[in-house]
């Protein structure tokens, strides 16, 4: 029977069989708003509501049937449906044949995987999914993905982002998922709020190295805050970059020059990483950087747009201080003039105040600088020629000091919005816009 028939989940989760006949499901999910024909709805508490509030949105869109702890008609009922999904993912990874790559960092997680994941041909957490529940959602994806091919099959390797924010939380993710092979983008301060400060980012993203027993890669800005103990079995990647302003990058590696389709000295070291993780793996060098370029990396993140007369660096998604300097550095590079929207920082606990003056100090030297949430406040004691506005919305009262032909970077936190700053300025040049792949 398969993993999601309603009699065979039943078992495995300790739940009694339902007495009607449920249909078999064809994938998990538990959010409500992203379930597919066939899924098996997994609702359970939430921050401020219950996912069996939303059973019926989750019906409509075609569930087959509910898992939850509390009663629902069309639900298995089992006493903690959250811990339930972990089970269900566990139970899917130790039935997994394909090799399982990990990768953490305080910046390039989502980027890295994508390049290690085209290069390799390989499956992946979709977006930014690095969350418990959201990586047992793709562990049982990918089992059943391996079901249905079935035997003597292929069976494609399967990269996961870890993302962590609290002590502890690394080994919880490792446990479920059992990465073979690890990865390390970078280490610096973000999540303070939970972490304390880099020795303690640097102790939770270490604990990846510790538990996989296969090939483990770290950048060699992450590897002077780890300790030797966990650098002992793994290989240091140092790049050698050149960049080409907000165009692209290129690496002096393999014996040979490489060019890169993204901006930026850490998008190179990224790339660097999924080429040397990927040959490790068995993957031809030719075939490995072949696949990596065609890879479609998510969006706001270093993502090129002309727009009018000007270049505007989307990196809306979100912010820390290891990504800003990368960002910066980019812009920097391009032609000027050169204008920079900077949001909040956020979760960087007693380090708020020190990081954003920082912020401040880094932005010297542009030609137009906006910092955009309360902490970007303090951007102004180091740099007294930046403007500054409560929110993406009153930021947007400085497009028009924008200087004609100016190369544009757009940054800051989640919680900032700046996406709405890069509405308002899209909609400015509406007649004009036009888009460049990148």
């Amino acid at each position: 029977m398969t993993l999601l028939s309603p009699g065979t989940l039943a078992e495995l989760l300790g739940a009694s069989v339902p007495a009607d006949d449920f249909p078999t499901g064809t994938g998990v999910a538990f959010n409500s708003a992203a379930v597919a024909a066939g899924d098996v709805f997994f609702a359970f508490a939430g921050a401020t509501s219950h996912g069996v509030d939303y059973a019926a949105q989750a019906l409509e869109r075609g569930a087959a049937y509910l898992v939850s702890d509390r009663p629902h008609p069309r639900a298995l009922l089992v006493p903690d449906a959250g811990q339930a999904l972990l089970s269900l993912g566990r139970l899917a990874r130790s039935r997994l044949e394909g090799a399982v790559i990990g990768i953490t960092g305080t910046a390039g997680k989502t980027s890295t995987k994508g390049m290690l994941a085209a290069a390799l041909n390989a499956r992946s957490t979709p977006g930014n999914f690095n969350t418990p529940y959201a990586l047992a959602q793709t562990l049982v994806h990918a089992h059943l993905a391996e079901v249905a091919a079935g035997p003597g099959a292929e069976r494609p390797a399967l990269v996961l982002e870890l993302g962590i924010d609290h002590p502890g939380e690394m080994q919880h993710l490792t446990d479920l998922t059992k990465p073979d092979h690890g990865m390390i983008t970078s280490i610096g301060a973000s999540h303070l709020a939970g972490l304390g400060d880099v020795a303690g980012v640097a102790r939770e993203k270490g604990a990846l190295l510790r538990a996989v027993t296969g090939h483990k890669l770290v950048s060699t800005g992450a590897a002077e805050h780890l300790s030797p103990e966990l650098l002992a079995d793994a290989t240091i990647v140092a790049a050698h970059v050149s960049l080409n302003g907000s165009a692209g990058s290129a690496l002096e590696a393999f014996g040979r020059h490489i060019k890169l389709p993204w901006p930026g000295r850490s998008a190179a070291e990224n790339a660097l990483l999924a080429l040397t993780m990927a040959t490790q793996l068995g993957v031809p060098l030719d075939t490995a950087l072949t696949r990596m370029l065609t890879a479609k990396l998510e969006g706001s993140r270093l993502q090129r747009h002309e727009v009018g007369d000007l270049t505007l660096i989307d990196d809306s998604y979100n912010s820390n201080p290891v990504s800003l300097r990368a960002a910066l550095e980019v812009l920097f590079n391009a032609p000027a003039p050169r204008v920079a929207f900077l949001g909040d920082m956020l979760e960087l606990g007693a380090s708020e105040a020190e990081e954003h003056r920082a912020m401040g100090a880094a932005t010297l030297g542009l030609d137009l600088v906006v910092g955009v949430g309360p902490a970007s406040a303090l951007m102004l004691d180091a740099n007294p020629a930046a403007r500054w506005a409560h929110d993406a919305a009153a930021a947007a009262a400085f497009l028009p000091d924008i200087p004609a032909g100016a190369t544009v970077l757009v940054k800051g936190s989640r919680g900032i919005r700046l996406e709405k700053l890069i509405q308002h300025l899209e909609h400015r040049y509406r007649d004009s816009l036009r888009s460049e792949p990148t």
